[in-house]
């Protein structure tokens, strides 16, 4: 339902309610933990990752600081598969494949690995 007269549906009552897991549109899993949960966003949603982490008794990341998915899968959070990393080895770690333009921006370059096979150059467009 929709109105100006406090009539619509709120909460549990929305078509978008999940009550546990869902989906972030980076591809994180996000929980329902509630906003008083110390690491809840205002939603009441953690990312699965953090809770995780947290709960092995290693410290929250800080603002300088980025857990990292060691097989690169955001969906695989095994505290095995998450290292603790400053943003600026977590950038170099993800632009080691990519060079600059020459507009400063990254682009990848020739020789990355796709589909298990080592490309040395650019594919052919097909048209």
């Amino acid at each position: 339902m929709r109105g100006n007269h406090n009539n619509h549906a709120k909460a549990s009552r929305t078509g978008r309610w999940n009550e546990k897991k869902m989906l972030s549109p980076h591809g994180y899993v996000k929980l329902r933990v509630g906003a008083s949960h110390p690491l809840a966003d205002a939603n009441g949603y953690v990312y699965e990752h953090i809770v995780i982490w947290v709960a092995a008794g290693n410290s929250r990341p800080t603002s300088g600081t980025v857990l990292h998915h060691i097989n690169h899968t955001r969906t695989d959070n095994r505290i095995e598969n998450l290292e603790m990393l400053t943003i600026k080895e977590h950038n170099k770690l993800h632009n080691k494949n990519k060079i600059r333009n020459a507009k400063g921006q990254f682009e990848k370059k020739a020789g990355c690995l796709l589909d298990g096979k080592e490309w040395k150059q650019y594919p052919k467009e097909t048209k």
